[in-house]
């Protein structure tokens, strides 16, 4: 269902200026919420951590069931933001755990494989549900499914040892975050990463249902193609990039992904279909190929001073600036201009920026620690 979530919202009469609104209060959900899960993690709450982020999901699914369109924007949205924040949070701190020097690249694109393969069926019966019109359905299932995954984590949980042994710093205070600098410009890239990161779940996605005249049955097989095909490109690349020269394979990924926004903005409505296909397989190759780079890159730099804190500032950054970001785009997109119009507007705009990347990992001339 979260994959599916700016589709609902558009479906729910929501405009792109009311879709960055939501998004921008997911982010504030998301920055409060970190306040508290980082002191979970210090206290090595496992249980409830994982937990909480099914409990989360469930309330933002009933949000979406008997909500109306302000408490869709405003509570659904803070709450939508408490569940990411403990999922992806938690996601990223046992991922840097169980990865090992030099193996960042093959772990993630394995990693990368999993989750293509169990989003597959996912999108398979959320796009049929909403297609058939099976909307409240869908929201049900997603919602039992959430109350099943925290009985069975939460009881694997109370009797696994492992997780107890990973050893916890204390909790961060605000100062700590915002004195933080590295000799690798992370927090600029930090303040960007965000914005992509959101401009693809939620405004490219909605842009791939547009694209396909608002046919939920042909996004979900569009998406299920591509996940097929890039679970196969990962499978043949994941070793190689360990072994590369990375600096090299990097820049070629930025370049991609810069790319790849050029070519968000000039697909349309109006283009032959086999146009248009071909230019979402290309940018969702580009798209993904620069996340496995990007993501060895962060990965092999947290690890080398204090992981924890890197991936804690990342999200405080990150999601802050997302709450700035989208809400100038809720402000510049309250226009009469078409939806697909103003994506594609937003998409050219911050091309530019994905050139900032190219900063990531050089070594910043001071540093302040």
């Amino acid at each position: 269902m979260p994959l599916f979530i700016a589709v609902i919202l558009w479906d729910k009469g929501l405009s792109i200026s009311d879709i960055a609104l939501f998004i921008a209060l997911t982010a504030t959900g998301f920055v409060f919420a970190l306040y508290y899960w980082d002191r979970l993690r210090a206290q090595h709450d496992w249980a409830k951590l994982i937990s909480l982020s099914f409990i989360l999901q469930s309330l933002f699914v009933v949000s979406l069931l008997w909500g109306d369109h302000t408490l869709i924007t405003t509570v659904g949205a803070l709450i939508n933001g408490a569940a990411g924040c403990f999922y992806w949070s938690t996601q990223r701190l046992l991922f840097q755990a169980i990865t090992e020097d030099k193996n960042t690249g093959n772990t993630f694109g394995n990693f990368q494989i999993l989750v293509v393969f169990a989003l597959k069926s996912g999108v398979l019966i959320g796009s049929y549900l909403l297609g058939m019109e099976y909307f409240i359905s869908l929201l049900l299932l997603s919602f039992m499914l959430s109350l099943l995954g925290f009985l069975l984590v939460y009881k694997s949980l109370i009797s696994n040892t492992q997780l107890a042994k990973l050893k916890q710093v204390p909790a961060f205070t605000l100062k700590q975050v915002i004195k933080f600098q590295d000799q690798h410009h992370s927090s600029l890239i930090f303040v960007v990463d965000g914005l992509f990161l959101f401009l693809e779940s939620y405004f490219w996605l909605l842009t791939i249902y547009m694209l396909t005249q608002e046919s939920v049955m042909q996004l979900g097989l569009i998406l299920i193609a591509l996940s097929i095909l890039l679970a196969l490109i990962f499978f043949v690349i994941k070793k190689y990039i360990d072994r590369v020269d990375t600096q090299k394979i990097y820049r070629i990924a930025v370049l991609g992904y810069a790319f790849s926004w050029l070519i968000r903005g000039f697909l349309d409505t109006e283009m032959d279909s086999l146009f248009i296909y071909s230019g979402l397989l290309l940018a969702a190759f580009l798209s993904n190929f620069f996340r496995l780079a990007f993501n060895k890159r962060f990965y092999d730099i947290a690890r080398q001073d204090k992981p924890t804190r890197y991936i804690i500032c990342k999200s405080y950054y990150s999601q802050f600036m997302l709450v700035v970001f989208f809400s100038v785009i809720a402000v510049l997109t309250m226009t009469t201009d078409t939806a697909v119009h103003q994506l594609q507007v937003i998409y050219y705009l911050c091309t530019p920026l994905v050139l900032v990347y190219f900063l990531y990992g050089k070594r910043a001339k001071s540093v302040a620690l």
